[in-house]
């Protein structure tokens, strides 16, 4: 039988092995030894000759020939020297054909195969046997006690290792190294889902080196896990603590080349020595029992280097050395899950200050999320999470203490970190981490500072707690939504306090809450004796007489707080606590006269914070924590660190899920921002491009004082919901110090909302007289001037609108004056706000009338005031421009062509809509008729009682107001019927002795509102009733519009008027507000209105049209030009009825 070789070398295939083998002719010829290769390798053969030419086999003559049948079984029947032939072809057909040639020669056959299919008592095989190495896995297996793990082979000896390890232990999960993608796959996916610790490797060098590459890559050889290579799987490893089962003397072996001139090499040199054996095959055996020549393995441990640390024989396993394994420890790994490392800054140091024990209860939460992970079996199956506990400081940031604190362990801070509860030592822990090139995501449970909401400039840091802007702008709406409209504020001077204030002041600014307390802040980390310096800060709270004191103040300085209120005279009821922090003063553990002032001052205490124990999860853990810590009501800040820990434990399940590398900080930061879960505070992520937890809803909470068990309870006063239809969801009432549940004042009882106690209030008849006479006087002087103005300029007629037009936006503007008007008339009529406040704020706002519609107090009515006198500085401004005509005469120079279209547009709203709310504001300065003394600058403003009268800006302003109602007013007067002189398109207009009498009503019923009102309400409901019956009858007798219609729905305007006015001033005669007054009023204006619609159809034709699709375009038109288009170049007013040369 002829056979081709297996390597081909086209058409010099013969040529070459002929030269080959003539350059080999010197010790192939005279050879005692015979290597036979099917395919050739130059690696193979480059190895032995080297060892050849090194002198271990120099005595010895060697052959390599690559296998032909023909050409071997000449070479082996002519050599009479021949010993041995050693078979790597590992062929199971030339196998055969070489051993039946060898037996038939007497010739030794040792193949590198370890399978020996067919064989005689002349063939051997160098390498141990599947059996004896199977012995020697176990033998390793079973000294070490390991019987979990996962294990991998090649393809070939998968079956094998199948049987061999589910007949030691089935745990040992068996992988096959077959697909291109089986390091991805096995590694990536299998391996961390898995959390194996041990592994066993039994394939080929190289993916056993992408293996050990991708296990260390990973993260994954580290303390506490082992790794053992079986035979060729250990070539070229230089993982360090692993251990390798190698057959006996081949212990400095890296690759299977090598292997193979080794064990050509040792038998060589044995068969050597047995040459002049007559009996070979017997001796051979005795070398190579069950014809394998290899039966004791050596155990290897990589360190430095590769020690031999045991030898393993007949299945025994005797260690001589010291073991290191991965991680260098000493210690033998044990079956059991893999262990995840994570880290909290848990500890109660605070560097330089007292340390903060309160931690110690708050990580409760963290305890017990580790033990719900680890027992949980939906979530890290395989793993087990273990916590490292760092002490580097609370709440005080020390950059030399942190940076030795992090630095000395930083080996220790595992996958994820969780910081303390300090602002200061969060911002502190993220500086030393990148100070340190420590890469590694970060959750804060307790971190509420705003700052650390900016994704860019933290991307590794989340946290499950929500920021101050967000909590701190809740307390203004839960103060407005329990019934509270006024409140001191106390914060403590650093980032935490300065941030609150502002937060809360706008809110409250929105809400329309009153900060009455003018020194606010302390600094903080205050001790009980340093508080004391700061007492002018609680005086002056004090003597605001506010009951609800906002604190932003941490532990132990809110309680330091309350001690010191009680030293300063404040007792139970007196002052009502807010604050953030949840379950502060659950517990009266000490029976000290310091948690005595404490529970006299701070009972009821409310808190506002993130609702926590939510749901079931929140029930569950709320009492297990209760059960487990001796039946305490455990803190709310438990709840957080608990979501704080399950964040990090559920983004490690997720990414393990995923095949993910979960040792990667970056792709685990990712999934802490990608995941979702239903924690101990309710839905827990982290909102996209943010640090910070999505969450609005917030919990209220107060406490109650047992003095009989001298203990205090907690309990849920309600839900506050922003984003919810119902804000506020009441779950209990608060039980406030007198022990009922009905709300107290906003100020203690010998306080008023003014800055004086309530006893020296008083009426100040020289205030009222003095304000009686200004406003009669101005009334007069209107009068007058009216008179004359009418008489000089406007004695004239307007035309009776008897035809049909097209509709404009200056006649809307007209009618559009008939509804304000209404409205306007009614606020400065009778009171109807006892009747129905809601119909008394829509009266206010259509009035324009501020007084009634805005709480002008502290401050803020200056501020109308100055509006008022600028806008007042305009007009008359403006007037100035229509008198002189300035953007006619210059009308190139823009400035006056923008005056005189701001004039021509600003004189119905600021010269008529505006007239009321302006005169009443002006005039509201001189009302100073209460006091707390006799004299005038004891006296103060009506409208605002922390404005004192004649002194100060008070003497400034009376001026500005009188100079502003000098100009004004007339020019007011004068302007009223002028506009509608300007405007081409208008064709309802009003007639100017209609609009004069009007002015001088006006002026009498502000004057009426702001003297006769605040002394009688009968007296001035009869006097205001009569002046709208003389207008109403005025307006019947000489008209007010020469257009029928709007006449009619004036004088129903005014009837309407007259009936709330009449009503009214019945209510304060018969005292009698059950009656259903409200229905009354609207009822006949109901009835009016039915009236007015049907006398119109009837009576008053339509004489305004509109035309299809153009009215719209007008509209745009006149607005974006500032009524530009309808002024015309000269005054329809004929010369000698108006001359405005009399003004210049």
């Amino acid at each position: 039988m002829q056979h081709d070789n297996k390597i081909r070398f086209g058409s010099h295939q013969w040529y070459f092995k002929k030269i080959f083998f003539l350059n080999l002719i010197a010790v192939t010829f005279s050879s005692e030894f015979l290597i036979v290769e099917s395919n050739f390798s130059k690696i193979v053969a480059s190895s032995l000759i080297a060892d050849i030419k090194s002198g271990i086999l120099a005595s010895s003559s060697i052959g390599i020939i690559s296998y032909d049948y023909s050409l071997l079984k000449e070479e082996i029947s002519t050599r009479t020297n021949l010993l041995a032939v050693f078979d790597i072809t590992d062929n199971l057909n030339s196998q055969f054909e070489i051993s039946k040639l060898c037996e038939d020669n007497f010739v030794a056959h040792f193949l590198a195969s370890k399978n020996l299919v067919y064989h005689n008592k002349w063939t051997f095989s160098l390498s141990s046997s599947k059996e004896s190495l199977n012995e020697a896995i176990i033998a390793t297996l079973r000294y070490f006690n390991w019987t979990d793990g996962v294990a991998v082979s090649s393809v070939e000896n998968y079956s094998n290792s199948q049987i061999i390890l589910n007949n030691y232990s089935k745990k040992i999960k068996l992988f096959s190294a077959g697909s291109d993608t089986f390091i991805q796959d096995f590694v990536g996916k299998e391996i961390m889902k898995l959390g194996s610790s041990l592994f066993y490797l039994m394939t080929d060098k190289n993916t056993s080196i992408e293996i050990q590459q991708a296990l260390v890559s990973s993260k994954i050889l580290i303390n506490e896990t082992g790794i053992v290579f079986v035979g060729e799987s250990s070539y070229g490893s230089t993982c360090k603590g692993a251990l390798a089962i190698v057959e006996k003397g081949k212990e400095a072996v890296d690759s299977y080349e090598k292997y193979l001139s080794a064990a050509i090499s040792d038998m060589i040199l044995f068969l050597k020595d047995v040459l002049s054996s007559e009996d070979l095959p017997t001796v051979i055996y005795k070398r190579c029992p069950n014809y394998h020549c290899a039966n004791e393995f050596s155990i290897i441990n990589i360190q430095a280097k590769r020690k031999i640390i045991g030898v393993i024989k007949n299945g025994n396993l005797t260690v001589s050395s010291t073991i290191i394994f991965p991680g260098n420890s000493t210690v033998i790994p044990v079956s059991q899950k893999k262990i995840l490392y994570i880290s909290a800054n848990d500890g109660t140091t605070n560097p330089g200050a007292p340390p903060n024990q309160s931690i110690l209860v708050y990580k409760r939460g963290l305890t017990l999320g580790v033990k719900h992970i680890n027992s949980s079996v939906d979530m890290l199956q395989n793993f087990q999470l273990k916590l490292n506990d760092f002490d580097c400081g609370v709440s005080v940031y020390n950059a030399t203490f942190f940076y030795n604190c992090l630095n000395k362990d930083k080996n220790k801070l595992g996958l994820a970190h969780i910081f303390a509860i300090g602002t200061p030592t969060a911002y502190g822990e993220i500086a030393t981490l990148a100070k340190l090139n420590i890469t590694i995501p970060c959750v804060g449970a307790l971190n509420v500072d705003p700052g650390l909401s900016n994704f860019t400039k933290y991307p590794f840091y989340t946290r499950v707690s929500l920021p101050s802007s967000v909590t701190f702008a809740q307390i203004p709406l839960i103060l407005k939504a329990l019934g509270w409209n006024s409140a001191a504020i106390l914060y403590q001077n650093d980032s935490l306090g300065i941030n609150a204030n502002t937060y809360i002041s706008q809110a409250a600014e929105k809400q329309n809450l009153i900060i009455v307390n003018e020194l606010k802040t302390i600094p903080a980390l205050l001790n009980r004796e340093q508080l004391r310096n700061y007492t002018n800060v609680f005086e002056n709270i004090i003597d605001t007489h506010a009951r609800i004191v906002i604190l932003v103040l941490n532990p132990p300085l809110i309680d330091y707080t309350a001690e010191l209120f009680y030293d300063l005279g404040m007792r139970k009821g007196d002052i009502i606590f807010l604050s953030t922090y949840p379950s502060w003063l659950t517990t009266v553990a000490n029976k000290d006269d310091y948690t005595y002032k404490r529970v006299e001052v701070a009972i009821p205490l409310i808190t506002v914070f993130q609702s926590l124990f939510v749901g079931e999860v929140g029930k569950k853990v709320h009492d297990e924590l209760y059960k487990t810590y001796g039946n305490t009501e455990p803190t709310s800040f438990s709840c957080q660190y608990y979501d704080a820990v399950y964040l990090i434990a559920t983004a490690l399940d997720w990414t393990i899920d995923q095949g993910k590398d979960y040792t990667d900080p970056y792709v685990l930061e990712a999934a802490i921002r990608d995941v979702k879960f239903t924690g101990c505070s309710g839905k827990i992520y982290i909102q996209k491009n943010s640090n910070d937890v999505l969450s609005t809803n917030f919990t209220i909470q107060s406490n109650s004082y047992n003095a009989t068990a001298e203990t205090t309870k907690v309990f849920n006063v309600g839900f506050l919901t922003p984003t919810s239809s119902q804000v506020l969801t009441i779950a209990s009432p608060v039980v406030y110090a007198d022990g009922s549940t009905n709300k107290p004042t906003d100020f203690r009882i010998t306080r008023t909302n003014c800055p004086f106690d309530d006893k020296l209030k008083q009426t100040f008849s020289k205030g009222r007289a003095l304000v009686f006479g200004i406003c009669f006087f101005i009334a007069v002087v209107t009068a007058i001037i009216t008179f004359l103005i009418w008489k000089k300029w406007w004695n004239i007629k307007v035309e009776e609108l008897i035809k049909s037009e097209e509709i404009s936006v200056e006649d809307m503007i007209v009618g559009a004056t008939i509804v304000v008007e209404f409205f306007q008339l009614l606020s400065q009529g009778p009171d109807i706000r006892p009747l129905n406040s809601f119909l008394a704020d829509i009266g206010d706002a259509l009035s324009l009338d501020l007084t009634s519609f805005i709480k002008l107090e502290n401050g803020v009515f200056w501020m109308f005031v100055t509006t008022i006198i600028v806008l007042c500085g305009l007009w008359s401004i403006f007037c100035i421009e229509i008198f002189l005509q300035l953007d006619e005469k210059f009308n190139k120079i823009w400035i006056f062509r923008v005056l005189g279209v701001a004039a021509d547009y600003s004189m119905p709203i600021l010269g008529n809509l505006c007239f009321i709310p302006f005169i009443s504001i002006l005039l509201e300065i001189f009302v100073c008729d209460h006091s707390i003394g006799n004299n005038f600058a004891d006296s103060y403003l009506s409208i605002d009682c922390y404005q004192f009268c004649w002194q100060g800006d008070h003497i400034t302003y009376a001026t500005l107001s009188t100079l502003s109602l000098v100009f004004y007013e007339p020019f007011a007067v004068f302007c009223r019927p002028l506009w509608q002189e300007f405007q081409s398109n208008l064709h309802v207009k009003s007639i100017p002795l209609y609009l004069m009498i009007k002015t001088v009503i006006q002026v009498m019923l502000i004057v009426l509102n702001k003297t006769l009102k605040r002394s009688s309400d009968i007296a001035h409901g009869f006097i205001f009733t009569f002046i709208i019956l003389f207008y109403l009858a005025f307006v019947w007798r000489f008209k007010a519009y020469n257009y029928g219609r709007f006449n009619w729905w004036l004088k129903l305007s005014l009837i309407g008027v007259s009936w709330v006015s009449c009503l009214s001033t019945i209510i304060f005669l018969v005292e009698e507000s059950s009656f259903p007054w409200v229905s009354l009023i609207i009822a006949g204006w109901a009835i009016l209105i039915l009236i007015g619609f049907a006398v119109q159809k009837k009576k008053y034709p339509s004489l305004l049209f509109r035309k299809k699709g153009k009215d719209t375009s007008t509209l745009f038109k006149f607005a974006f030009t500032f009524g530009k288009h309808s002024k015309v170049p000269t005054s329809k007013i004929e010369p000698q009825k108006l001359d405005l040369s009399s003004f210049k």
